[in-house]
């Protein structure tokens, strides 16, 4: 699999534009969930067996690798991420309204690195779709690792303000996640680190 994936699938891969690449990606995984028998032959035989488990905030992680926030924004490839043996999958980040990110180009591989970097700044299709879209999957226990909701504020959201953007996406989505993670770090979204500072009293 690793040989297919590094003769094969990468180089095609980074033949494309850097977001193109990631939708493929991103599909491919979507497709991989929505089809039952290859989702079930690939969790039985790709996740990790010797990895050991972990226990941490009343949670169990099959093994110690993740996939981070930022490749599957609107929860259209979790389910084939957790297939192919991550211990936790992350979707987000999510704002309260949909949004479409900043200008391309925003997507930036360097092969000869074997990375990208991205400037995506959030885009998503909003909290309402992804809680439609969740709420129609397996929830908490019935998953094969944890799934975690990454939730933002928009954009044209004023940092004083971005506190209600923030419980918005809690209230709706926080049920259906088993974490949620609240992203005041992205250097994408001007100012958004600047919620990292406490007011002064």
């Amino acid at each position: 699999m690793s040989f297919l994936y590094e003769k094969v699938i990468s180089k095609a891969l980074y033949s494309l534009d850097p977001e193109t690449a990631h939708q493929v990606g991103l599909r491919g995984m979507g497709l991989l969930g929505a089809c039952a028998p290859l989702r079930l032959l690939m969790e039985r035989s790709l996740t990790p067996k010797g990895g050991r488990p972990i226990e941490a905030f009343g949670l169990k992680f099959p093994n110690h690798i993740g996939l981070a926030a930022g490749f599957d924004k609107d929860g259209i490839g979790w389910r084939g991420a957790a297939a192919l043996g991550f211990g936790h999958v992350e979707v987000g980040t999510v704002t309260p309204k949909a949004q479409p990110g900043n200008e391309k180009p925003r997507v930036f591989a360097t092969p000869e690195l074997n990375a990208v970097v991205n400037a995506y700044g959030f885009p998503n299709n909003g909290a309402q779709a992804l809680h439609d879209r969740l709420s129609k999957q397996p929830g908490r226990g019935q998953r094969v690792c944890p799934l975690g909701i990454n939730i933002g504020k928009n954009k044209v959201t004023a940092n004083e303000q971005a506190h209600e953007d923030y419980l918005v996406c809690f209230k709706l989505l926080a049920p259906l996640a088993d974490y949620v993670v609240v992203n005041i770090s992205s250097p994408n979204t001007t100012g958004l680190r600047a919620l990292q500072i406490a007011p002064r009293s």
